[in-house]
């Protein structure tokens, strides 16, 4: 098992529509994960969102700086590196990361690409554990799920990237959800292969992502995580989730109404393992929109949440 004072930098990246619930949400991130990271890191691209992300409600760079200058003074991230858009420092990661600047700096949805590289290249760990600025974090115990993913990356040199497992169980048929219970059986292996590297959260080994540059892209202005999954299938390398319930994650659909003003009691829940077992969407992703947010509350409730129906 590694020491705790294995080099893993903890980065996330930060726009300017992350302003209702970023605070809040970092100051649960972090000791959800429970690792002693290196350094603690903010990318942050105060330009405006494009896309399908255009559509979030939108907060302002003032918010943001403040939000970041109180955890800053908490000690909560250690610096905050505003992400420079000129042209040569575009280039340079566009050529580092992918070996050529005939790279869209965004997907064909508006998602980062260039973004989510300079804040890699920022990190100086061996390890880097990346998160989008809403996810969220399930821990039981005293352990963490980082340590875990250390050791079986050091141990399989064809593991580049562990995850936690994505979002607690989930009715998956009839009679699951007629019953209100799970007939799935424990899973035989603490670790399992998956076939898709999602940017939403990883922890990556810096140094066989350094040996699979450059990155390959299937298809021009593929998302990232598409070019990675790619790359990293080529390369002859793979990623490998936790089935256990010890940790899990879960990211929030919508960046709605409901979800901003639930958002203390959805965090809430999600540290002490409290979620609707029958609830609308995938198994990894929180449905606040519209009625949806009434399957939360309904568990909230139970526990003396979220106040009266």
């Amino acid at each position: 098992m590694p020491s705790a004072t294995s080099n893993v930098s903890f980065t996330i990246n930060v726009c300017n529509s992350d302003a209702p619930f970023l605070e809040a949400t970092l100051r649960h991130m972090l000791p959800a994960l429970n690792h002693p990271f290196s350094e603690r890191l903010v990318a942050y691209d105060p330009g405006s969102q494009e896309g399908k992300y255009a559509e979030r409600i939108q907060g302002s760079r003032n918010a943001i700086e403040a939000i970041l200058q109180r955890l800053l003074d908490d000690n909560v991230i250690d610096r905050v590196d505003v992400i420079p858009w000129t042209a040569e420092e575009q280039q340079r990661i566009l050529r580092t990361y992918f070996g050529c600047e005939k790279i869209d700096l965004k997907d064909f949805s508006g998602a980062p690409i260039y973004q989510y590289l300079y804040a890699l290249d920022r990190c100086q760990g061996d390890y880097a554990f990346h998160a989008d600025s809403d996810m969220l974090f399930h821990r039981a115990g005293v352990g963490s799920w980082i340590a875990e993913g250390i050791a079986l990356m050091r141990q399989e040199p064809h593991v580049i990237v562990t995850c936690p497992r994505a979002g607690p169980p989930q009715a998956r048929n009839w009679l699951e959800k007629l019953t209100g219970h799970s007939f799935e059986t424990a899973p035989k292996e603490k670790w399992r292969r998956v076939d898709f590297t999602s940017t939403r959260y990883f922890l990556m080994d810096m140094a066989k992502f350094k040996a699979c540059l450059p990155l390959l892209q299937a298809k021009p202005g593929e998302p990232l995580e598409n070019s990675l999954t790619h790359t990293f299938r080529q390369k002859g390398y793979e990623q490998w989730n936790l089935t256990t319930l010890d940790h899990w994650t879960i990211h929030p659909w919508r960046h709605d109404e409901n979800y901003v003003r639930y958002l203390d009691d959805l965090i809430w829940a999600v540290e002490k393992g409290v979620y609707p077992f029958r609830r609308t969407g995938h198994r990894w992703d929180m449905r606040t929109e519209g009625e949806h947010i009434k399957e939360w509350l309904t568990v909230l409730r139970k526990h003396g949440r979220a106040g009266p129906g």
